[in-house]
């Protein structure tokens, strides 16, 4: 094997290549770029905007039970096979949509595109980042993340595009072929399940590390062990809290609006939580190589600010929307970046697909209802005020929350680290 202190090129870059290419076409065109299709899908079915959204909720829904497996699927078998065949999965159901006539076919691509997307969104990065890098696991994380949000940027005016010209079946054809195209290649060509099958080491590993540690991948809990402690579940909580959190991005837009500005102005906003989404995956993911906890600090606190400068200070002018839904997209890349970097700190590498499968499945479920309760809360007070105040609460309650897994994690790695396997 060879470390990286060799000047071969590490094989680890095309990994990250691979996935930045999947995150930006497969995992952006079956979730950043659904809301497009919404009105015209809506309007030849003949059913409301509504209606036809819940798709999205089965699956949310479909993704979470999936995960549940997800992260042993991924463990057990070749991550290239099983990376081809999620990709193929939602390229598949995408084209399939282009071709229905009634709600509950877009039910069946639902539940299809978000048991592939329980490994491509949650898991894919994570943890193949983890397999193949041993310094710089955060800011690598962070930046193939951050391609969902540079996907949406590209392929919303594209769809948008189709759709105008040709129809939204063509737009849907057109994003089915683009994810084949990108994603499959990238998956089957590219991906390769661990750095020992290119006859190499992780980036940033070195040969004496080895010799000290026979097993230096597999160092952290096994999943038994994981699950035997408060610790996993705090992480799990924090997840949802933070998913709770970041789907006040859906009502942020109608908001601005209520302060006088113009549907063209909310949605300039709305790219400003964007642009802060994917600043944000970055800067998460190199303060997490650093000190996780300062992590949890910096994505919290910019939630916080961030929806208060909205708040209290929206009327002051347009560069204060634009500011407060900056500092806003930051903690909106927190919810995947501090998640999953949270549950590795603590848990290790070991059993970490599987580990971080427990976590992502109590975000999804909370995804897939806190929409629903931030539009009750704004119909029971009518209004925006009292959302955004228990949503600034709920941040708030995330910090302690967040360092009290960190804190329960150190507690729990003295006890188990010693151990071994159970």
């Amino acid at each position: 094997m060879t470390s990286n202190t060799s000047p071969r090129f590490h094989y680890g870059f095309l990994i990250v290549f691979a996935i930045c290419a999947i995150c930006m076409t497969t995992v952006t065109l079956s979730f950043n770029t659904a809301g497009i299709f919404y009105t015209p899908v809506s309007e030849e079915l003949g059913i409301g905007t509504g209606v036809f959204g819940t798709y999205m909720t089965v699956q949310y829904l479909a993704m979470a039970i999936s995960m549940i497996v997800g992260g042993k699927v991924l463990h057990r078998f070749d991550a290239r096979i099983v990376l081809t065949v999620c990709v193929l999965m939602v390229s598949v159901g995408l084209l399939a949509m282009s071709t229905y006539h009634a709600l509950w076919q877009f039910y069946a691509s639902a539940v299809i595109i978000g048991a592939a997307n329980s490994i491509l969104l949650y898991l894919m990065v994570p943890t193949m980042i983890d397999r193949w890098f041993k310094e710089r696991v955060g800011f690598f994380v962070g930046l193939a993340l951050a391609f969902t949000g540079i996907g949406a940027i590209i392929f919303n005016p594209v769809g948008g595009f189709f759709i105008e010209n040709y129809g939204w079946r063509v737009g849907y054809l057109a994003f089915g072929l683009i994810s084949a195209c990108v994603g499959l290649p990238c998956a089957f060509f590219i991906i390769r399940d661990r750095p020992a099958q290119k006859g190499m080491l992780r980036f940033g590993e070195t040969l004496e590390q080895v010799e000290e540690d026979a097993s230096p991948e597999l160092s952290g809990f096994t999943f038994t062990q994981a699950i035997r402690t408060p610790a996993l579940y705090l992480c799990g909580l924090y997840a949802a809290m933070m998913d709770v959190g970041i789907t006040l991005n859906y009502y942020l837009p109608s908001y601005v609006g209520t302060l006088g500005y113009e549907v063209l102005v909310t949605s300039t906003v709305a790219s400003s939580v964007m642009v802060g989404q994917m600043a944000g995956k970055l800067v998460l993911g190199w303060i997490n190589d650093h000190s996780v906890k300062m992590g949890v600090t910096c994505a919290v606190t910019c939630g916080i600010v961030g929806i208060a400068l909205m708040t209290f200070f929206g009327w002051v002018g347009l560069w204060v929307l634009y500011i407060g839904g900056f500092l806003f997209g930051v903690f909106f890349a927190g919810a995947t970046v501090t998640t999953s970097l949270m549950t590795r700190g603590i848990f290790g590498s070991k059993d970490y697909a599987r580990i971080f499968s427990v976590v992502a499945t109590v975000a999804t479920l909370s995804s897939a209802f806190s929409s629903g309760i931030w539009g009750a809360l704004i119909e029971l007070t009518g209004g925006y005020t009292t959302m955004l105040y228990v949503g600034m609460a709920g941040m708030l309650i995330t910090y302690f929350i967040g360092y009290s897994a960190l804190a329960s994690g150190k507690r729990a790695q003295k006890k188990w680290m010693t151990d071994g396997d159970e």
